[in-house]
């Protein structure tokens, strides 16, 4: 028991420590690098954070659960805006650049096309491959028309050791969240609290906690750019690569409760989230309780309904 608890108090610590480097060096790169806070959160922050889940994701699908794959990157997209961006907003209403709307109705029209692939019950291997290839598409257009790489130092700054302690320290939130779900888990099972329990809160919530960690930390520092950006990247990421990957490895059956809730509900969200970016390029108090309403809706179906 207490090395449980001198774990979970040690995986908090690299939670907390790894997010505030984390958010600090994301800023100084940008300027470094002379682009965007949201930008580079759109790339870079949420590749450090959704890296461990294309991991999970694959080796899952290897082992023919791909399943897995879809529910976790569905769920990750609606749990990323409605839960963390809905309580990041409820904290401090996020101004953002005022392009950032493009990006969201880039995520939402690549939700939109899984959701035609989804239609006929099966994701397949090619199905997969078009939505790899669309990754790195998105990817090869944002380097050719906002990176510009090599500006050297900026204000006494050096983008690129920076941007080794950023990824460094976005390792560090990654593994600090792992060791936290991880002991809090067998601290729970310690303490008799039934598995059902342990499996809807700590595990579930888990998974996200990189990116709640690190949008959080760059709302309380005034950075919104970098909270925004990385769930829109990171919901990116998880339609395209997380499920892209897995249906390469082996076809994804799709779960009807998925394509018929789960995916519409994610739709609706990411639609009021691009549409209120496109209006104001603030998502304030008033969208953020929106978002609240609609996962506690999510949870009271899932759960309780």
């Amino acid at each position: 028991m207490m090395v449980e608890i001198a774990l979970f108090v040690l995986g908090f610590v690299l939670l907390i420590w790894g997010s505030d480097v984390f958010v600090d060096a994301a800023s100084r790169v940008a300027k470094g690098f002379g682009v965007s806070e949201f930008l580079i959160a759109l790339i870079l922050a949420s590749i450090a954070t959704t890296l461990p889940e294309v991991t999970v994701s694959a080796v899952a699908a290897f082992h023919k659960n791909s399943g897995i794959a879809l529910g976790n990157a569905v769920g990750s997209a609606l749990a990323n805006i409605s839960l963390i961006l809905g309580v990041s907003s409820i904290i401090r209403p996020l101004e953002v650049d005022t392009d950032a709307w493009k990006n969201a109705l880039f995520m939402l029209g690549i939700t939109l096309y899984s959701a035609i692939l989804m239609y006929d019950g099966t994701i397949s291997r090619l199905d997969g491959l078009t939505l790899v290839l669309i990754y790195f598409g998105f990817l090869y257009f944002l380097h050719s028309k906002h990176v510009r790489l090599g500006y050297g130092e900026v204000e006494g700054g050096n983008p690129r050791r920076d941007l080794l302690i950023m990824l460094g320290s976005g390792l560090a939130v990654v593994l600090g969240a792992r060791v936290v779900v991880s002991t809090a888990v067998e601290l729970a099972r310690t303490l008799g609290i039934p598995e059902v329990v342990i499996g809807l809160t700590l595990v579930s919530v888990g998974t996200s906690m990189p990116e709640l960690a690190n949008s959080l930390t760059a709302t309380l520092k005034n950075l919104p750019n970098i909270s925004v950006g990385n769930i829109v990247g990171a919901n990116i990421l998880d339609i395209l690569m997380v499920i892209g990957i897995a249906a390469l490895i082996h076809p994804i059956r799709v779960d009807p409760g998925i394509f018929s809730f789960t995916l519409p509900l994610t739709l609706l969200v990411m639609g009021l989230l691009t549409g209120i970016l496109r209006l104001r390029s603030r998502v304030d108090r008033m969208t953020g309780a929106a978002f609240l309403a609609v996962y506690s809706y999510f949870l009271y179906v899932q759960f309780g309904g």
